[in-house]
């Protein structure tokens, strides 16, 4: 063999190892039913799942509505055995979210309360910044929107445009049990 014919040789495996390493690559949603299939989502806001409209991202999150909890607790008759604020933070409502980055789950669920028609976090400050998620759910066609809000130190909203994602939600099949989070 020539020398020639072994650098093509080796040229032609280094682009077939490397050339063809983006058609391994997983999508959010070859993500979401790896876990999905394994019964490892996050089992208190499995009811939901939300992927962005750009399919290079490898993030999804999950999402319930707080409705949920409040009924089987109702059924259940644990309701009226909690204490009234808590009773009262699940009749105002709120969302449980869960996010993962390429199959692996963020650090901790993540709660939205209502907020007029849509949901937002709990303000937070990052490197120096006062800043909030906002999450808005069109329940109809499970279209979602979700900005990074920059706030004020006195918690208004700055003139700012936030940073805006946005994506489709839906059903969570029944089918396997999830178990994540225990």
């Amino acid at each position: 063999m020539s020398r020639l014919q072994r650098i093509m040789k080796i040229a032609l495996v280094v682009v077939l190892l490397f050339g063809s390493a983006s058609t391994f690559a997983q999508s959010a949603r070859d993500y979401y039913n790896e876990i999905y299939k394994a019964g490892g989502l996050d089992r208190m806001a499995d009811s939901y799942v939300c992927f962005d409209d750009d399919p290079k991202l490898g993030t999804f999150f999950i999402v319930s509505k707080s409705e949920t909890l409040k009924q089987f607790l109702i059924i259940t008759g644990d309701f009226k055995k909690m204490p009234k604020a808590q009773q009262a933070e699940l009749n105002r409502g709120f969302l449980i979210t869960r996010g993962y980055d390429k199959g692996v789950p963020l650090s901790r669920e993540g709660t939205y309360h209502t907020d007029g028609t849509s949901w937002a976090s709990e303000p937070g400050i990052v490197r120096g910044t006062k800043m909030r998620m906002r999450l808005s759910i069109e329940w109809a066609t499970l279209r979602y929107k979700r900005n990074l809000e920059f706030l004020n130190p006195n918690g208004t909203l700055k003139k700012d445009v936030p940073i805006s994602r946005y994506g489709r939600c839906e059903e969570v099949p029944p089918g396997i049990q999830q178990k994540g989070n225990p």
